[in-house]
């Protein structure tokens, strides 16, 4: 995909129109409109506001890379380590539930590119022995 394809596909995703958007990022309309259709691509200073604004890496944004992973998300899963201790999953689980049908979209979307990635490139990690085991306890509060 082209810079000017995506930076439209992730205007409209995020609900930003090139007016709001040419504010945000302190420029005119004009100069959104122009990245859109071609005629013009932004300094790097801007490319990084850009991935600020859509929480997406640079190479996606500018259509180098079809992984539209979060480096937010991947900088808060690096900082959480590993999930050693139950209480730890206990939390994660928690978390997910509480999610809107969007957020688990999301989360499930990245666990199955993740486990992709790491069956491509061989480096998944064994889960032999390993027990899950759940209890849901009717009106509960997580």
């Amino acid at each position: 995909m082209t810079f000017a394809n995506r930076l439209k596909q992730l205007r409209k995703e995020n609900g930003y129109t090139q007016v709001t958007l040419a504010t945000a990022l302190g420029l005119s309309k004009g100069t959104v409109a122009m990245w859109e259709t071609g005629k013009r691509t932004p300094d790097y200073e801007v490319v990084n506001q850009l991935a600020d604004i859509f929480d997406r890496r640079i190479d996606y944004i500018l259509g180098y890379s079809d992984d539209a992973t979060s480096p937010k998300l991947l900088e808060e899963v690096e900082q959480s380590g590993d999930w050693e201790t139950q209480s730890e999953l206990i939390d994660i689980f928690r978390q997910y539930i509480r999610l809107d049908a969007y957020g688990k979209m999301n989360v499930n979307a990245l666990i199955n590119r993740e486990t992709t990635r790491c069956q491509d490139q061989n480096t998944e990690e064994s889960a032999s022995g390993i027990i899950i085991g759940t209890k849901f306890l009717k009106g509960v509060d997580l």
